[in-house]
């Protein structure tokens, strides 16, 4: 069978027995959990910008939405510009709602990987990281390769925070204290502005990674893999010699990258009395941890 026949094979029957694992088999709650799966990701999004998105019906969206409203889980705003358009946001029930889903869909996903041995998971990531790559630059046109070649990294500054906050509320990660630590974090900026953030909370000899995010516009184009070659680099300049960091959906991108997961009581005390670690992420998350002593000049 090409590679292409079975791509398409694969994709027919993984999305199938994804329906079943999540309760998703009739196609009103399958239209609910698009939503719900797309929201988590992009709030603040119009109905009309969410049904592109997902190439739905527009029916079946309205469809979708009012019943995630009666539910207690979306509500409609006014746009901020054009008062005439409603914006969609999950409530608290709708995050938690969609966290659990996104959980058992992570947990279905890794049952079908489970039995793999780590160098056939890395090579598969690989493999898989360039296709979702090819299918971003085929869904956003050329103007992904010129994002690519124009993103450029620097030590974040003052005047950056407005954008930074605004990309970090779009992922939901925590924004309470990071401006504390704004001197470690580090930017990447495109033309169009600044399109991913990350940094870490200094603590010694060892730190917190934190605030990492890539504009949904430029992903799939290792930015993110950049993005932490520079912090990390940053880090060890300043004499950290270990960091930790919680996760709750990337511990297969960090682990790509020679973290490991650990027990949170294994966190050094510092590092356990952060806020992040006492209650802006929730205990769910996983703590993960690398050692900077290996740490080369090109690679992470």
């Amino acid at each position: 069978m090409k590679t292409s026949s079975l791509l398409r094979e694969v994709v027919r029957e993984y999305t199938r027995s994804q329906r079943r694992s999540v309760d998703c088999g009739d196609t009103a709650s399958t239209v609910e959990c698009h939503i719900l799966n797309e929201l988590v990701r992009t709030e603040h999004i119009t109905q009309q910008e969410l049904a592109d998105r997902l190439m739905l019906d527009k029916g079946w969206i309205s469809r979708g939405i009012d019943g995630l409203a009666g539910q207690g889980l979306v509500t409609r705003t006014p746009h901020p510009v054009d008062r005439r358009r409603m914006q969609l946001c999950l409530t608290s029930a709708g995050q938690a709602r969609a966290a659990a889903l996104d959980a058992r869909l992570e947990a279905h996903a890794g049952s079908l990987v489970g039995n793999l041995t780590a160098d056939q998971d890395e090579q598969l990531a690989a493999l898989l990281g360039q296709v979702l790559a090819n299918l971003r630059v085929n869904r956003c046109g050329a103007s992904c390769k010129v994002e690519r070649e124009e993103v450029a990294y620097r030590r974040a500054e003052a005047s950056d925070w407005p954008e930074i906050d605004t990309l970090l509320r779009g992922a939901r990660l925590p924004v309470e204290d990071a401006a504390d630590h704004l001197e470690h974090f580090t930017v990447g900026m495109a033309q169009a502005g600044l399109v991913a953030v990350g940094g870490f909370e200094s603590h010694g000899a060892d730190a917190l990674l934190r605030s990492f995010v890539v504009a949904e516009a430029v992903r799939g184009r290792a930015h993110g893999s950049d993005l932490l070659r520079h912090v990390l680099r940053d880090a060890r300049a300043a004499g950290v010699r270990t960091v930790y960091l919680l996760t709750q959906t990337a511990e297969r991108f960090f682990t790509r990258h020679g973290f490991r997961p650990v027990e949170r009581s294994d966190a050094p005390q510092a590092i356990r009395q952060t806020r992040e670690f006492t209650g802006l992420c929730p205990a769910s998350a996983r703590l993960m941890t690398r050692s900077l002593s290996n740490l080369d000049a090109t690679s992470c």
